[in-house]
């Protein structure tokens, strides 16, 4: 295959197919912008695609990101959609320095350890990601032909989305594509062939869901006998003093305060965080997805003393999402091991598929049931030269797995 060509000298926004059939890329600032020609390409299984979620992630978007869109046509046809995040770096502000860090939570978190001190506040630089930095998994892209293919299609939507940041005077220095499962890697595998650098982060935890379990009776009836007595001694410490609830829309708008002040209190202790919600977040999504997004508050005394929240997507998987806790209660209460625990039973009673627990804590997520997932994502510089300096810098940054995986169920004794 011939070398593609450099980001520096990129195409024109429409390139043939094999069929000799024009494709357009149409990029926007929101999704509101072409509401019909989205809906007509997005995914009907994937709800982190789909208008209501993206509407209002865009009225309150994370702090320092922005949005764009690539709606791909073949002719008339709608072809495809792809969604980017633009982040701006800033090393003063994302990494916080800790005397026991330990090992490093992610990717991100081992290149902001690398960048220390003065340098690290000197870092500043746009990254455009196509894929959502508040999800693991494949919510970057979609296409309604399976044939198709994909990386020339989706690299060409990031090739156009740079030139328009650009005419805004928006310089992107990285490209990052997220998050591939293994099982999908014959085919986006070609991102390698435009010269993206193929790496790995921290696993993602999931954990299928066994079919024939219909109460979280019959989950705890699969594990063995050390995993079940931990399971019911974790829910007899936290009964005695706190009491649970699934929270209203009314609820999650009143309780709004806390609810960000124990998402913030875990997110500051954190080495390095990309990510900072904003203050409105959990109400807005809630007003969005209605009970596909469910938020429970753990009470003592009635205070807030804690909080999860998960999604149900279209496609069977359950998404545990955001959650915050008063650290001063989670030892006495087991508040971690005990959201861990409602999230199977939440995602049982719901007769989901999977229940994807995400990134980081890999060892506690294991030990209620989870296993992990290598996922695959793909970097480059938007700088030739530079680029062919990537590869040995994610070699250093890859994290070490010093993790014990835990092995619950009978079946796997």
């Amino acid at each position: 295959m011939n070398k593609p060509p450099d980001l520096e000298r990129s195409p024109p926004m429409t390139t043939e197919t094999a069929l000799d059939q024009q494709v357009s890329i149409h990029v926007l600032r929101s999704v509101e912008e072409d509401p019909h020609g989205w809906d007509a390409a997005a995914p009907a299984d994937n709800l982190f695609l789909q208008r209501p979620y993206l509407r209002a992630l865009e009225a309150h978007p994370p702090k320092g990101i922005q949005f764009r869109y690539a709606i791909i046509r073949q002719g008339d046809m709608p072809l495809g959609v792809v969604y980017t995040q633009l982040l701006y770096f800033n090393g003063a502000e994302s990494i916080r320095y800790q005397q026991s860090s330990g090992r490093p939570a992610c990717f991100f978190s081992t290149f902001g350890q690398f960048l220390r001190g003065l340098v690290a506040r000197q870092v500043g630089f746009y990254s455009l990601v196509c894929g959502n930095l508040m999800l693991s998994g494949e919510h970057g892209f979609a296409f309604q032909d399976d044939n198709c293919d994909h990386s020339a299609l989706v690299d060409q939507a990031m090739r156009q989305i740079r030139r328009s940041l650009e005419e805004e005077n928006i310089p992107a220095s990285i490209l990052l594509i997220k998050d591939f499962y293994p099982e999908h890697l014959e085919t986006i595998d070609r991102f390698k062939d435009y010269q993206y650098h193929a790496f790995h982060i921290l696993p993602s935890m999931v954990m299928t869901l066994d079919p024939s379990w219909s109460s979280y009776a019959d989950y705890l009836g699969a594990l063995s006998s050390k995993y079940r007595v931990r399971a019911k001694k974790a829910r007899k410490v936290m009964s005695k003093d706190v009491q649970r609830r699934m929270l209203s829309l009314q609820d999650v708008h009143e309780l709004q305060p806390q609810l960000h002040a124990l998402y913030q209190e875990i997110a500051d202790d954190s080495g390095f965080n990309v990510i900072t919600l904003d203050k409105h977040y959990f109400t807005q999504m809630k007003a969005a997805l209605g009970d596909d997004f469910l938020v429970q508050g753990y009470f003592r005394e009635g205070q807030l003393i804690g909080f999860l929240s998960g999604v149900i997507n279209l496609n069977g998987e359950f998404e545990a999402h955001f959650l915050g806790y008063a650290n001063q209660w989670n030892p006495s209460y087991k508040l971690y091991l005990n959201m861990l625990l409602d999230l199977v039973e939440l995602a049982i009673q719901h007769r989901s598929t999977s229940l994807i627990f995400a990134r980081t804590a890999e060892e506690i997520k294991s030990s209620v049931g989870a296993k992990a997932v290598n996922l695959t994502c793909y970097i480059r510089h938007r700088s030739s030269f530079t680029n062919r300096f990537i590869r040995p810098l994610l070699d250093y940054l890859n994290p070490v797995d010093d993790w014990v995986p835990r092995h619950p169920f009978k079946q796997e004794d």
